[in-house]
């Protein structure tokens, strides 16, 4: 994996994208609706990169329901998790998290920790409202799959 260091400029508690998607930062009844579309993108992404065995206990069920445990954890120490909504559908199609940097050695002291969108919502800015609402206008890195270069 590599890194990456992203910054934006908007307040953090700001409402983004206009029309059809909006993003607002989630609550914990979110939380297993957005680990299921993480899922589904790592499905996605995973898909010809990670052994289809190793894909199906990644995006299954039981890691979904790990997948919130960890983040009311994470919340609870600081993390904080955005989605995106579609108002169309009433679904989440987005997640973001951000978190304080585990490793010492960070880019930045801030880690975009999760970034997935479905595809519904990928080319008409809500990523972007995304990316701003869960950044502000701190400085922050990501990694992701040296293969996937949507990322």
């Amino acid at each position: 994996m590599m890194a990456s260091s992203l910054s934006n400029g908007a307040p953090e508690d700001a409402p983004q994208g206009p029309g059809r998607f909006v993003v607002r930062q989630a609550r914990r009844k979110d939380f297993a609706e957005a680990a299921a579309v993480q899922a589904l993108c790592l499905r996605e992404i995973g898909e010809g990169v990670i052994p289809p065995e190793a894909l199906d206990e990644l995006t299954g069920p039981q890691t979904v329901r790990a997948t919130v445990d960890s983040w009311q954890h994470l919340t609870e120490a600081g993390a904080k998790v955005w989605v995106i909504d579609d108002l169309l559908d009433m679904k989440i199609v987005g997640v973001a998290m951000t978190q304080p940097a585990a490793d010492p050695d960070a880019p930045t002291p801030l880690e975009l920790s999760t970034l997935h969108v479905m595809p519904v919502a990928r080319t008409c800015g809500a990523p972007d409202g995304l990316i701003t609402a869960s950044l502000g206008d701190r400085p922050a890195h990501f990694w992701v799959f040296k293969d996937n270069l949507r990322a």
